[in-house]
């Protein structure tokens, strides 16, 4: 019997080997097909993933037979499954044969920070990618004993999509579907199933309300890298998305090839644009058609004989001599319409009527308006084109005027492919390595290198640098020269090579297309004066999410960008936060390193939880909130922006932004109850928001809320571990197992975790150290808790909108700009609503807090290395040069969301530097500078002081000049709310943290735009509501882990350096 299906990938797949990262192919590669292992074979068979078979020493066997196991304790029994063959549908396949690229990195959990040379990549399959399957099934051996109805609950948990298959599958990877119609029916006689078994499946969901940013990793642009690649033509219109598909395949044609100069190939592509759009418009609306007409003679031949028409009949019809009609339908209603009450004549006159075949020259105006929509054009200009479709010069003398207008857009998106060949100088780099190694590989096969230069590094092939080929003969120091020349061995590693230069040179072309899309490029300041905000002096946003590849129909075939959260990121987050609080409870022990493994799996031992990846609910809604923030590091001396250290984000927010993960557990053991509710109790700071994922973390992005939606409990026995889990329950019976379903509350409420105690010999009072001397982040300790503020100004603060300006005008001396307060909105205007949240954004809460903790501390002395932090870089983060000199920071900050603010417009004319505040007034000097207080002559300060005479307080945006800035502030009276969560504190820090927060009486903060003038002045409180953990009590049960913080207590003026300095600086008595 053979069965017949498709197996739906429901998440990206991997099959390869840890060393490699294209995926598996097929024979020798060359055609670059791809399947999934029906047998084990080959030369890895003790690693490898297949259907069925087993591997020479009998370790590994095939994912059915391991599932056939696990469910009936069982070995399957042989020759049952007699073949399987999985072949991916041609339709899944892009045009390259090539598909998406995953990639991560590995932190070290010391510094938080990425581990230098730890990163990965592989090439999986796209998601939603859909297999062909047959199974080749001995119908003696299926009718033996139970194995009819034990195949069939097999397949059944196919169907169900609790299988995977490949690489990565605790980090979202190799989930797949069956789909397929079985020939059979099980008995009424349930098999009996192993006892141990079990699966839990928990569908969780998270909404962007804490703001999100998973970064993607490519568009990483450093200008002090070259790049070794130059690009083509034919990659620059690739990334015109607009372009109707054969306008673009034609451009992609004509302009194929390198480019020398982009200068030179604009204007080209401004002379091939409008001709190509004119010549597929011609073909669309020329050639030859059938037409019926009514000639004369014939006419007067149907009112002769015995049963002619009536004079009044022909009278009727006779304007339609020498119509064309285009089909005999259109002529036989003209005729209808014309005969009035006698229409059941129409028929004997389109009879008579004689079909021609003419040359056709009317205007395609579905095709035009394609184009028009597509591109933007005029659509009116339909008319003007339709007079002159039959001269191709005349069409494109037309659209060359109307294409003048769109040009400037498609140029941007050119200007920014160019730029980005600055962006990921490590794949070029890759690139022109793995080029080298092919012609080395190719010299050899070719005999051009032969045994005496084999394996001497001083005997450099011609066109081969020393560098490459020293590193090549070290990579193949044990091959012989005999072995290195096999034919067929050396011809699929070329083969390989060829594919894998393909792959990373066809994906990064696609990566530099998607980041040079408008939505994906920030605006500046250019033009005259930079008074003009616009995208096209913008660039690619240094940071955003992470997105890959996946199979859609609608996507040209080359695969569709999705946004989504890799397992790999989630599984991290959670065994970073376990193994935090282990190390926490239990120490450096046996004990946790046990119970990690346990739950996250370690070399060769599969991890009991599964994480999915994270995918938006509705991924296709283009009202998808994407908001942006603008990061500038200040000069600490002048206060003002360093432009060059200006960074871009365009990360997730709002409620509307929903992502759904899954987690599956199988087989859990009685012996895995403490892993499991060490697993709960994670799971339950993941729902309290205590689990961070992806980057920015220091800046409030990642601390998202997640909730149980459903869970799904399938047991052999309602006893045992799962009456353990969650108690005394009524399950219902489904095909072979016993389920409880759960959603919502019950759900969340059903997961109830065993306390953990806190170790008497563990002592968390100080904090961790790394071998290094720095404090480390691997486990808790010292003081860890969170700051509840308020804040309230004292004096109009404003912070500039992200994007562009939500107002703007021109006046005679040109554009003029009026710049809303900072929202966590988009940066288009066009896409803000009317319902913006108005916030202190986090960068700029740290930015003012660090500034004053590097007085606090006399952080004067830049830091050396990561083993000689200054007190501020160790707080709040260092980022230094060379590998693994980099650290996170122990302090993190959320938003400061305001709850009905009221706002204002400003105008300040400019410049303003004449104006000084001394003895308690402004005074004008003609000729003078802005007045700068300095503290120990190293950090500016900027003194509390009510307005400037010079700004003026306006009824809305209304510019009178364009030497002046326009905003709105908000008021003082105002308040805003945000946190600080802070671990592994010394006491002295949380002391010097504790007074640039709340500060002492009569002392007050500066933030914003316009400080110098009196803006931006404005008072912090901590609230009540702030507390240190208690961690021998945080998973002990009950709520009395929170130790509430008395402010006073923690003021101590000893541990401030320059405290007189910074009591006159801060002082708000002028207020």
């Amino acid at each position: 019997m053979i069965l017949q299906g498709k197996l739906h990938a429901e998440t990206p797949i991997y099959r390869g080997n840890a060393r490699k990262t294209l995926f598996t192919r097929d024979g020798d590669g060359k055609h670059r097909l791809v399947s999934l292992a029906g047998e084990i074979s080959g030369t890895a068979q003790s690693l490898m993933d297949a259907f069925i078979g087993q591997s020479r020493n009998g370790k590994n066997i095939g994912l059915l037979d391991q599932l056939w196991l696990r469910l009936y304790d069982l070995p399957m029994p042989k020759d049952l499954i007699a073949r399987v063959d999985c072949q991916l549908q041609e339709e899944s396949y892009p045009p390259d044969h090539l598909f998406d690229m995953r990639m991560g990195i590995k932190l070290d959990e010391d510094r938080w920070a990425a581990i230098a040379n730890a990163n990965y990549k592989m090439e999986t399959i796209f998601r939603n990618s859909v297999f062909g399957i047959s199974l080749a099934v001995d119908d003696s051996v299926l009718g033996k004993g139970q194995n009819r109805d034990r195949l069939y609950y097999l397949l059944r948990e196919l169907q169900a999509g609790r299988f995977w298959f490949g690489a990565g599958k605790s980090k979202g990877l190799g989930r797949v579907r069956l789909e397929m119609d079985l020939p059979f029916s099980p008995s009424n006689k349930i098999p009996a199933l192993n006892p141990h078994a079990n699966h839990l499946q928990l569908s969780l969901t998270f909404d962007a309300t804490n703001p999100v940013l998973v970064g993607w990793n490519w568009g990483k642009v450093d200008p002090a890298v070259p790049s070794f690649a130059a690009i083509e033509g034919r990659v620059l219109v690739g990334a015109m998305r607009d372009l109707p598909d054969p306008i673009r395949e034609r451009l992609e044609m004509g302009l194929a090839g390198p480019i020398l100069n982009p200068e030179d190939w604009k204007r080209k592509f401004a002379q091939y644009l409008p001709r190509v759009i004119a010549i597929w418009l011609r073909e669309r609306s020329i050639g030859e058609t059938d037409v019926w007409t009514l000639p004369a003679a014939a006419l007067k031949k149907l009112g002769k004989g015995k049963w002619g028409l009536s004079k009044k009949i022909l009278q009727r019809v006779e304007p339609l001599v020498g119509q064309s009609f285009p089909s005999q339908e259109a002529a036989k209603a003209a005729c209808e319409k014309a005969l009035e009450d006698k229409a059941n004549m129409a028929g004997r006159i389109v009879k008579a009527m004689k079909r021609e075949r003419r040359k056709s020259e009317e205007l395609d105006t579905a095709a035009w308006r394609e184009i028009a929509e597509g591109l933007g054009l005029d659509i009116a200009l339909e008319e003007s084109l339709a007079k002159r479709v039959g001269s191709e010069e005349s069409l494109v003398k037309i659209l060359t005027s109307a294409c003048e207008k769109i040009l400037p857009q498609l140029y941007q998106q050119v200007d920014q492919q160019v730029n980005l060949i600055q962006s990921d100088a490590w794949v070029d780099a890759e690139i022109k390595n793995r080029t080298e190694h092919l012609l080395i590989k190719k010299m050899l096969l070719q005999g051009e290198i032969d045994e005496r230069q084999w394996g001497k590094t001083d005997q450099v092939p011609e066109g081969v640098s020393p560098a490459t080929w020293r590193e090549f003969v070290n990579d193949h120091r044990r091959v012989r020269y005999r072995h290195m020349k096999h034919p067929r061995n050396l011809g699929k590693s070329i083969t390989n090579d060829e594919n894998m230069i393909a792959f990373l040179e066809g994906h990064r072309d696609r990566a530099r297309q998607e980041l040079s899309q408008p939505y994906h490029v920030d605006f500046r300041a250019g033009g005259p004066s930079k008074r003009e905000v616009s995208r096209k002096y913008g660039k690619p946003y240094d940071t955003v999410f992470m997105r890959m590849l996946s199979w859609a129909p609608s996507s040209r075939e080359q695969g569709a960008w999705e946004i989504y959260i890799p397992g790999s990121t989630i599984k991290g987050a959670f065994r970073k936060r376990a193994s935090q609080v282990l190390k926490t409870l239990w120490g450096e022990s046996r004990r946790t390193n046990d119970v990690l493994d346990t739950l996250f799996g370690a070399q060769g031992q599969r991890g009991l939880v599964f994480f999915s990846d994270a995918y938006l609910t509705d991924p296709h809604d283009p009202e998808r909130a994407w908001c942006s923030m603008d990061g500038v590091k200040m000069n600490p001396k002048t206060g003002c922006p360093v432009e060059e250290a200006k960074r871009d984000y365009l990360f997730a927010y709002g409620s509307r932004l929903a992502f759904r993960l899954r987690i599956d557990l199988m087989d859990v053991d009685e012996r895995d109850t403490e892993a499991l509710s060490v697993f709960l109790h994670m799971l339950q700071d993941f729902q309290r928001g205590d689990i961070t994922l992806g980057g920015e973390k220091t800046s409030g992005f990642g601390w998202v809320e997640a909730t149980i939606a459903q869970l799904v409990w399938l047991t052999a026995s309602p006893a045992g571990v799962g009456e353990r889990l969650f108690g005394k329950q009524s399950l219902s019976q489904d095909g072979i197992w016993q389920k409880l379903e759960l959603e919502g509350q019950a759900a969340a409420g059903a997961l109830q975790a065993n306390p953990l105690a806190l170790e008497q010999k563990q002592s968390p009072s100080t904090p961790p150290r790394a071998r290094a001397g720095f404090i480390s982040h691997r486990a808790f300790g010292g003081y860890c808790g969170m700051l509840e503020v308020e804040a309230e100004p004292l004096t109009p603060i404003h912070i500039r909108e992200s994007g562009e300006p939500s107002h703007r005008t021109t006046l005679e001396g040109g554009p003029v700009n009026g710049w809303d307060f900072f929202a966590m909105a988009p940066p288009e205007a066009a896409q803000r609503g009317d319902d913006k949240v108005y916030a202190l954004p986090s960068q700029s809460i740290k930015g003012m807090l660090r500034h004053l903790y590097t007085i606090a501390s006399d952080s004067r002395e830049h830091s050396a290395d990561i083993a000689r932090l200054n007190p501020v870089d160790s707080l709040f983060g260092w980022v230094g040069q060379g590998p693994d000199q980099a650290i996170m920071g122990r302090l993190s900050f959320t938003f400061g969301l305001f709850d009905e603010p009221q706002l204002a417009w400003f105008k300040v004319p400019y410049p303003y530097g004449e104006w000084r505040y001394a003895g308690d007034q402004w005074k004008q000097a003609a000729d003078s500078s802005a007045a700068k207080m300095l503290v120990s002559k190293t950090w500016r300060v900027f003194p509390h002081a009510p307005l400037a005479p010079i700004v003026k307080q306006l009824a809305g945006f209304q510019p009178d000049t364009f030497q002046a800035r326009y905003f709105r502030a908000i008021m003082p009276g105002s308040r805003a709310r945000f946190t600080i969560r802070f671990w592994n504190l010394e006491k002295e820090e949380l002391q010097r943290l504790m007074w640039c927060v709340a500060l002492e009486p009569g002392l007050g903060h500066k933030m914003g735009n316009n400080r110098y003038l009196g803006f931006g002045s404005l008072r912090l409180r901590v609230l009540p509501g702030s507390y240190l953990i208690d961690w021998a009590k945080r998973y002990a049960g009950g709520q009395s882990w929170q130790l509430p913080i008395q402010v006073d207590e923690w003021i101590e003026t000893g541990a401030i350096q320059h405290h007189t300095a910074l009591r006159k600086a801060l002082n708000v008595k002028q207020l």
